[in-house]
Order: C-alpha cells, then structure tokens, then sequence
C-alpha cells in the first residue's frame, strides 16, 4: 500500500493582485467570470500539509518515512504495481496508481510518506499526494470516473502487491459524496480463501478534488478499534477525509 512543505499565499492577496475581486456596498466580492488559475510546477507541492499540520489532525506525531522519500515530478513519480494482479478495483486500494491515470495528462505528481513517532501508536503511518491535471474539466472528468469505480468496488476483494506474500484488500465503507471519495482498506494476506484472514489491519482511502488537482490520502491504523476509539469501521474514513479537506483547503488558497 505504501508508496510515494511550504507556505501558501493568502487567498484574499492573489485576487487582488489579480483584480479578482469588486467592492459593492463595502464588501468584495469576486468579479465575474474570473476562471482559477491551475496549479503547475512547483507550487503542487505547496499542496502537501506536512508534519505539523497532520499531527494536528490525527492526534499523534509524525515523521518522514525514510523508506519512502519525498517524491516530486511528472507521471513517472505515480505507482506501477506490477507484482499485483490487474482488476477494475486496485486505484481503491492503492494510492496513485500508473493504471488508473493512464488516460489522463498528469503534468506533476507530489508525495509524501509519514509514520508514527509514538512508541504504541493508533496512527502507524499516513500517505498524501497530489496529481495535476491541465485543466479542472480534466480533473472533474476522472474524478467522475473514480466516483463510478469506487462505487463498483465496494465490498470487492482485490490483489496487492506483496512480494513472496499473497496480500489482498478488501474494500468496504465506500462514501461517494460531489468533492470526497472514501473507503476503508482490509490489508491481510490469503490461506487459500479469496477474503483477507481477520486480523487484517485497516487502511481509510480517500481521493479529492479542487481546481485542476486530485489529492490522494492513505492513513494506516494499528487496528480497527483506532480510529476515534471507536469500532466503528466507518469512523475509519473520517481522518482521511479530513486529510484530503485540508489538502483541498490548501488549493483554494494557491488557486
């Protein structure tokens, strides 16, 4: 499942530089027909929040993972899990897959991988990364087609890469909502049943959009009582989503 921070500028500062805004009665508000810039180049980066502000968010701390270093570039920097067994379902289950942006123009790919600090964590590690796209019409597009493929996948068991081991995830919680995709990740490996055995360890997945930009997000749990102390398996998506909102909040400032 694993694979691979800068100051945003203030919103209100851009758009009068850009002469995005009108003053009526006293108020600004924007002008008309102002589209958002994309994000390209360096500035996708800016997107990824860092250690403080996920910390903050999962309620531990974090570091780098130097298994896994910080990762910037074109399509090149996505994920080719190639040792995993094709399906309609893999992108669900593993974040920033070359197969499931095949048919898009990804101009930069930026990702970061962090673990836990604490001795006994709830929180073992957490994944955010950002695609962009040429235009927000080429991001609406696939996200459209994401939303259509993680609601086909819910309740599918699918292939993950794992070396000698045969791993396999099975997706279930599938939330589709206008901007977020969420899900929860079973990761275990097989004994000859087509389902993870039960003390597989839970993943939440989630997949946002603003402007020309997906965000991806994986937070790993030590088990699925982790998530808010609470059993509930669909208390699980919760600190992705709330990953990818903060990712998406970034972007409305860069934008």
């Amino acid at each position: 499942m694993k694979i691979r921070s800068f100051v945003a500028v203030p919103l209100a500062a851009m758009t009068l530089v850009a002469g995005c805004t009108a003053t009526v009665g006293g108020a600004a508000i924007p002008a008309p027909d102002v589209t958002p810039r994309p994000l390209t180049g360096a500035t996708v980066g800016h997107v990824l929040l860092g250690d403080r502000a996920l910390s903050r968010i999962v309620k531990r701390s974090l570091n780098i993972d130097p298994r896994f270093p910080p990762r910037f570039g074109g399509a090149e920097e996505l994920q080719d899990d190639a040792t995993a067994l094709p399906d309609g379902c893999r992108g669900v289950a593993s974040m920033l897959q070359q197969s499931v942006y095949q048919s898009a123009d990804v101009k930069e790919v930026a990702v970061e991988t962090w673990r836990h600090a604490a001795p006994t964590p709830d929180v073992t590690g957490v994944t955010e990364g950002v695609v962009s796209l040429p235009t927000a019409a080429d991001a609406g597009a696939l996200f459209a087609s994401f939303s259509r493929q993680w609601r086909g996948c819910d309740g599918a068991v699918t292939s993950l890469p794992g070396g000698v081991f045969r791993l396999k995830g099975k997706i279930t919680n599938v939330q589709v909502s206008s901007s977020v995709l969420a899900a929860t990740v079973s990761i275990g490996w097989t004994s000859g049943s087509a389902e993870p055995e039960a003390d597989s360890i839970p993943a939440a997945r989630a997949i946002g959009i603003r402007g020309n930009c997906l965000i991806e997000v994986e937070v790993d749990f030590f088990d699925g009582s982790s998530a808010s102390g609470s059993a509930n398996p669909g208390n699980l998506n919760g600190t992705a989503v709330d990953i990818a909102r903060a990712m998406m909040d970034k972007i409305g400032a860069l934008i």
